[in-house]
């Protein structure tokens, strides 16, 4: 018996449903899987996940100030510095369990975690509007360079952050339409947890809690007010927030960590970022945002390719979304939605000029998704069609930025600290045979620990003052009276720590003389590590 025409229907339309986000993941993955051992892993990408190799093969585990918990005779780290938590550590260790310590297993892991936020921006994009402007979120997202190329070395840039932040504002909203306090109970823990693995993840808080009372005024503050008053509710949010962020609060209470460097960084920071110098800190956070935008930050992977339209797409958007259409628009609350990826963005931007560190793109690796939201919602409420054609253009153009990075990639295999030549200087070492060579510089000893799974683990004597002082020399000449022993540096032009001077004073101090032993190239050929011995000498 045939079936009635309208079942087929129903069944097209549920397929659709289903195959129209699977479309976009496997987008993504064609895009962010591609050559994914370039390029070479960076230092802060590898130290994450360097006590995951120790505790896996049974080595010695180097944990951040020695802080963590005691388990079974073995040190498990909670943090991996002072304001980013052991999160990426734990998460990387089943894949090295199943598929062997390695720089693919490694970037696996980030790209699991990207699918599940490709997955909450097309909820979110439900919640904040309709399935069309989930799906152009979804497919933007799932092409866009920035996400593309973070997601690959998630580890490097905390991605992990971002569907956190998701998942925070799909709670957050879910319980303001009157959906449950088990919704707000999810919104602290995920908020502590947030703060746990990075603690600028207090941006994204701050801006859901500041655009929601700006967006709901009074409406917002009253509800606030009488959900506070249930004692209940306070004490169970402060558990669920609790459970969160009880590795951070155990390392402080260990080490005190966090504490120090906030307040040691609060006017000035280790890397000389005035934070009282508000204007000049967002004029470098605009000039940030717009390459990440425009996709156009990847030196490093061999080019500087952009998507020039982004940026007026996302202007533009921000115009369609305010301008009010009487056959779409439900009201204030429909233009309240529209808005929160706005303000969201804003507010991260704004409290990013004041900042513990350094005033880096990568810290807007939290805000990533929001950015083909903010996109979405306003270009979707007009005409479908042009906005589809508009969107598909734009979603182009993201494809040829990725495909041109791909393109240099495969050319220079990275470049600095990106480098691919941390492999070849990884198989140096190996066949040189010697342990423990010293790192003369910032970039050497995560990298070459995870290549050789431990069998080559650098000391790093350089310090980490920016200037070369007396207790460098002393830290180093007690190696001098090994012939054998290896001192590895970085480039003249690739140095973070610049110590050859004060090196070379030291081995002519003890009447000997350093001898350059190899030279490990980028694949252009520029030097990017110079490997030295110590000869010569009484």
């Amino acid at each position: 018996m045939a079936s009635p025409p309208h079942k087929f229907l129903f069944l097209s339309m549920k397929n659709c449903r289903i195959l129209a986000p699977l479309g976009a993941l496997l987008i993504f993955l064609k895009l962010a899987a591609h050559q994914l051992h370039l390029p070479g892993p960076h230092y802060d990408e590898a130290v994450e996940i360097i006590p995951a190799m120790q505790l896996l093969l049974g080595q010695p585990v180097e944990a951040f100030r020695g802080a963590g918990i005691w388990l079974g005779g073995r040190l498990f780290p909670i943090m991996v510095v002072d304001y980013i938590g052991a999160l990426n550590t734990y998460l990387t260790l089943p894949l090295f369990a199943a598929l062997d310590v390695s720089v693919f297993a490694m970037r696996l892991m980030p790209i699991f975690v990207a699918l599940v936020t490709l997955t909450l921006t097309y909820r979110l994009g439900r919640e904040l509007a309709d399935e069309r402007v989930a799906l152009a979120a979804l497919y933007l997202l799932a092409v866009n360079p920035s996400f593309v190329f973070w997601s690959r070395q998630g580890i490097f840039v905390t991605s992990i952050t971002a569907p956190i932040l998701l998942a925070l504002v799909l709670c957050w909203l879910r319980w303001h339409q009157g959906r449950g306090n088990r919704y707000l109970y999810a919104a602290a823990f995920l908020g502590g947890l947030g703060l746990y693995a990075k603690f600028l993840f207090l941006w994204g808080i701050v801006a859901l809690g500041a655009s929601h009372l700006l967006l709901t005024r009074r409406e917002g503050l009253l509800r606030l007010a009488r959900e506070m008053r249930q004692p209940w509710l306070l004490l169970t949010l402060f558990l669920c927030f609790l459970a969160g962020i009880w590795p951070l609060i155990l390392f402080n209470i260990q080490t005190g960590g966090t504490i120090a460097t906030f307040m040691g960084n609060a006017l000035s920071s280790y890397y000389g970022v005035n934070n009282l110098a508000f204007w000049a800190n967002l004029r470098a956070r605009l000039e940030g945002f717009t390459a990440l935008v425009e996709g156009s930050h990847f030196w490093y992977l061999g080019g500087a390719f952009a998507n020039r339209l982004y940026p007026l797409y996302l202007a533009a958007s921000l115009v369609l979304a305010v301008i009010p259409r009487r056959r779409t628009d439900k009201g204030t609350a429909s233009l309240s939605l529209r808005l929160l990826p706005f303000l969201m963005l804003a507010l991260v931007i704004l409290q990013s000029c004041f900042t513990i560190s350094a005033l880096w793109i990568t810290h807007y690796a939290l805000i990533v998704p929001l950015i083909p939201l903010a996109v979405a919602v306003g270009w979707m409420r007009w005409d479908k069609r042009v906005a589809a054609m508009a969107l598909l253009l734009l979603g182009a153009f993201d494809v040829n930025v990725d495909l041109h990075y791909h393109i240099a990639l495969a050319h220079t295999g990275g470049h600095s600290a990106h480098s691919d030549a941390i492999y070849d200087l990884s198989g140096y070492l190996l066949i040189a045979n010697q342990r423990q060579p010293l790192a003369m510089d910032w970039g050497i000893k995560a990298p070459v620990q995870l290549l050789t799974k431990g069998r080559i683990n650098p000391l790093e004597v350089f310090g980490y003052e920016w200037e070369a002082d007396e207790a460098f020399k002393e830290r180093i000449k007690p190696f001098f009276s090994d012939p054998a022993k290896l001192y590895i540096f970085r480039s003249p032009e690739d140095a973070v720590f610049k110590r050859w001077e004060a090196f070379q004073e030291a081995v002519e101090e003890e009447g000997k003389k350093a001898v350059l032993k190899a030279t490990i190239r980028e694949r252009s050929g520029r030097p990017l590590f110079l490997v030295y011995e110590v000869k010569g000498g009484p």
